[in-house]
């Protein structure tokens, strides 16, 4: 990582290429640059083929350390059986863990850029080709998660420099991308053996980490005494030599600056005299002899105020009983809290500008959800309800042609043909897979007083030509072929499965989703339509994006998987 002085008021970070990192390498795990590292600790998740050699790196990460001259860990694997997912036949995962002597480090990089194999484990374990990635910096979690930290070892004290070989294309590795849910599996598997979250970092699959902890000194950053700015405080290293030092610190709220403040570091404490204000600070310890990080709080904030509540239980509770549907009674006896006693710990933070800057936020925050489709709000007026309902299935095609490149699922138990003509039809993304999953439940009447007048004769239209001509009714599937049949399509770029839940396989669902399952860099997505696709608009409900999409990708899929029979399939195209 190479960053020019302070005094040049530029911090930059170039590519580390093939080519550099051994010397970049050696440069950073000298004694008392970074640490005083002995040892080298080597997790290595891997997989194997049946008929197929060698191993193929699933995720491997090495962890400079001092071990002082504890002897070498020969290499051991930490799950006693292999690690067999029930979706991906014919392969099965390991976990091996070893030290080496940290004179090992470069010369097995060095192997690895060059011929992406590594066999410090004394087997060889098959990357492929690598390049080396842009070295960065990572701090502790704080008041922000680093997703990193998912899969670093102990990186809560000043934080870790990270060195990463990518094995870019990861074809070997392509089954788990192919169906999240086996990642998930495996990920659960090997955090039985190591707490390595691989299924919350499936770019790094593949990847080589090097991981340097800063334990050159170790630092603290907090408020002042008379709480007029910041202190940062070290210790350095026992076997460390004192070097110049320079302390940074800076305070933002509502995306600007309000306080900053740099300073050498001539003690064991230094202040940082900023004005008190809200926000975050991030402080960072600057090493101006070797031009590298050795401390990074990331976005942090100091608690100001605690509320708590005590709650007194009722010595009398709530009884009542109810009918059930045998006819017989059922009694409950409901204990009762009464009204919280509230303390306030502390200073209440205020707004110095009378309110009204929260207030602003909190709109600013509305208004860009609502832009974004996070959370949009339909209130229809009696009379427009059919307004209301076009704008909803805007926001919804908004929503598809903006993340279904790869792909848009509806999982809705009253969808019906016209409802996907309505959404999934006006895709933009040829080829993009489209799938329906419904139960085939009579759509609910209540768009309006008219709507459901039209609705009714034309059921009973329908009845009376089929008797008139004899026809016999056709069933869900058959009128939901017909209208997608009808519908005049020339199918170009259509990819599109629709399928109906039936019978014993799968499960009753209620919920009604709209699911993005690949979106390039943010993953797996997921909107809670709130209502049925028929309704929307027509009645108050909310469209929201959900905390966790991958979740509803992989519920939906385990239920699309067990409606696999002919019987399930309504549609398909091509």
């Amino acid at each position: 990582m190479r960053i020019t002085s302070h005094a040049d008021n530029l911090m930059t970070i170039r590519n580390l290429s093939a080519e550099d990192a051994p010397t970049e390498l050696s440069r950073l795990i000298a004694p008392g640059v970074l640490g005083f590292y002995t040892h080298f600790e080597v997790t290595e998740v891997f997989a194997k083929q049946n008929g197929h050699n060698p191993a193929i790196n699933v995720f491997s990460i090495a962890v400079a350390e001092d071990r002082g001259s504890e002897a070498v860990q020969a290499p051991a694997l930490l799950n006693s059986e292999r690690i067999k997912l029930k979706s991906l036949a014919g392969w099965n995962f390991g976990v091996m863990r070893y030290t080496q002597p940290i004179t090992e480090l470069v010369p097995s990089l060095e192997v690895l850029s060059n011929t992406g194999e590594w066999k410090q484990s004394g087997k060889t374990l098959c990357f492929g080709k690598v390049v080396a990635l842009t070295p960065s910096f990572v701090p502790p979690d704080t008041a922000t998660p680093v997703p990193l930290n998912h899969v670093l070892k102990n990186n809560f004290w000043n934080g870790s420099h990270l060195l990463e070989w990518s094995s870019q294309e990861k074809v070997a590795l392509q089954p788990l991308f192919d169906d999240p849910r086996r990642l998930q599996e495996l990920s659960e598997e090997v955090q039985k053996c190591v707490p390595l979250r691989l299924a919350s970092l499936s770019d790094r699959l593949g990847n080589f980490l090097l991981q340097l902890p800063v334990t050159v000194l170790m630092s603290r950053f907090g408020r002042s005494q008379k709480n007029d700015g910041f202190a940062a405080k070290i210790v350095w290293h026992a076997k460390a030599k004192p070097r110049v030092l320079r302390a940074n610190c800076d305070l933002n709220f509502d995306g600007v600056v309000v306080g900053y403040m740099s300073s050498a570091i001539q003690s064991p404490e230094t202040l940082l005299p900023m004005p008190s204000n809200r926000g975050l600070h991030r402080g960072v310890i600057w090493d101006e002899e070797n031009k590298i990080i050795l401390a990074d709080t990331g976005p942090s904030s100091f608690i100001n105020t605690i509320s708590f509540g005590i709650n007194m239980v009722d010595p009398e509770p709530r009884v009542f009983s109810t009918k059930q549907k045998d006819g017989s009674t059922k009694s409950y006896r409901i204990t009762l809290l009464n009204q919280p006693i509230k303390s306030i710990v502390g200073e209440p933070e205020s707004d110095a500008n009378g309110g009204w800057t929260r207030k602003r936020i909190y709109s600013d925050e509305v208004a860009k959800l609502t832009k974004e489709r996070r959370f949009v709000q339909y209130k229809p007026v009696m009379g427009k309800q059919q307004d209301e309902h076009e704008k909803a299935l805007e926001d919804i095609r908004l929503l598809i042609n903006s993340y279904g490149q790869d792909g848009v699922w509806i999982w809705d138990p009253y969808l019906s043909a016209h409802d996907i003509l309505e959404t999934l039809f006006h895709c933009k993304h040829s080829g993009a897979a489209l799938r329906a999953l419904t139960s085939g439940k009579k759509a609910p009447e209540n768009l309006s007083i008219l709507e459901g007048i039209l609705i009714k004769v034309r059921f009973y239209w329908g009845k009376l030509k089929n008797w008139i001509t004899g026809q016999q009714k056709l069933n869900f599937a058959d009128m939901q072929r017909a209208e997608l049949e009808n519908s005049q399509c020339n199918w170009h770029g259509l990819n599109l499965e629709y399928r109906i839940k039936r019978g014993t396989a799968g499960w009753e669902f209620h919920d009604r989703f709209l699911i993005f399952p690949k979106n390039d860099d943010r993953g797996a997505l997921a909107w809670s339509l709130g209502t049925s696709v028929n309704m929307l608009g027509s009645a108050h409900h909310i469209l929201q994006r959900v905390d966790d999409g991958q979740l509803v990708v992989d519920a939906f899929l385990d239920l699309w998987d067990q409606l696999d029979k002919p019987e399930h399939l309504i549609w398909k195209k091509p």
